[in-house]
């Protein structure tokens, strides 16, 4: 059975609560996430945190993103830390596909600056 964590936001605007219920992922979940679905989605969204977004707390929460939109990076921390705890496979993954994205970024742009210039 999942393991799955209820947490009340507290959005400033209205002064009215917000519960969410944060759920573990399942290691297919995961793949198809991070490995197999296309990036899409707001910009602006995908870097409120360092290394993830909104979107990857909506998909491990049961909150829309206009919910989590009211709220105020401070006021998500109790949500990026029950998601973290129950999908710390989910971040891992996350974090080593960005590292490989880094590193061969570096070595293409490595090959650009040392490459012979074209005649």
């Amino acid at each position: 059975m999942r393991a799955t964590k209820t947490i009340v936001l507290h959005p400033d605007d209205d002064g009215e609560s917000l519960a969410v219920v944060v759920r573990e992922l399942t290691v297919a979940e995961v793949r198809n996430v991070l490995l197999t679905d296309e990036a899409v989605g707001d910009p602006l969204q995908s870097l409120v945190f360092d290394g993830f977004g909104l979107g990857d707390l909506l998909l491990q929460c049961d909150a829309s993103a206009a919910d989590l939109e009211r709220c105020t990076p401070g006021e998500l921390a109790p949500l990026v830390t029950a998601c973290q705890e129950l999908n710390p496979f989910f971040f891992r993954v996350r974090q080593a596909i960005a590292r490989s994205a880094k590193a061969v970024q570096a070595a293409v742009e490595q090959t650009l600056l040392t490459a012979p210039a074209a005649s």
